[in-house]
Order: C-alpha cells, then structure tokens, then sequence
C-alpha cells in the first residue's frame, strides 16, 4: 500500500487550528525599558504606552520588559528624588554655618 499523495498545491495534513499571526516585539516597550535607565520620566511614559498596546493587540510581545521599564524608571526616580533631598538638607544645614563664618 502506497501512502496518498497529496493534490497539487493543497498541504498533505490540513491543520485544524487556525494559523497564528506573526507575533513581533513592541518598540515602545524596548525603548521604554532603554529610557529608564537613561531618562526614567521618558521610559515611564514609553513603558506605559506599551502596556496599553500590548493589552490592546495579541500580536504585540514585550509585556514583562514593559512592566520592567516601569519599576526600573520608578526606582531610578525615586533614588534621583532621594539623593537631591539629601544635597538639598546638607546645604540648608550647613547654611548657617557658613554665616558665621563670613561675619567672622
């Protein structure tokens, strides 16, 4: 017994699921996540926009690096904010004593 030779130009098993569109990355989620490093208000941004997109279209992959731009960029801030606050508090400490000094 011969195995069945498929028709000219129709497949030899048909798939029964339908096939799935080529899934590509989102841009905005890999510059998100580049910007947080650099520029964390614009990778917050990026990373967020991303989100959105990848939520909105299935074909769309990069939701964990989006979600990785927006707790690096919130991290980077906030280490940002805490390291000028402490500049901002030795100066106005020291203010005083640099006063004395000049009246001296």
């Amino acid at each position: 017994m011969t195995p069945p030779t498929p028709t000219r130009g129709a497949p030899a098993y048909a798939s029964a699921a339908p096939a799935r569109p080529a899934e590509r990355w989102s841009v905005f989620a890999v510059v998100g996540f580049v910007c947080a490093w650099l520029l964390p208000p614009a990778g917050l941004a990026c990373s967020i926009v991303a989100l959105a997109r990848i939520a909105d279209d299935r074909t769309l992959r990069g939701r964990g690096l989006a979600i990785a731009g927006i707790v690096v960029s919130a991290v980077v801030m906030l280490a940002a904010i805490a390291v000028i606050a402490c500049f901002v508090w030795f100066g106005l400490m020291f203010i005083p004593y640099g006063m004395q000094l000049r009246a001296g």
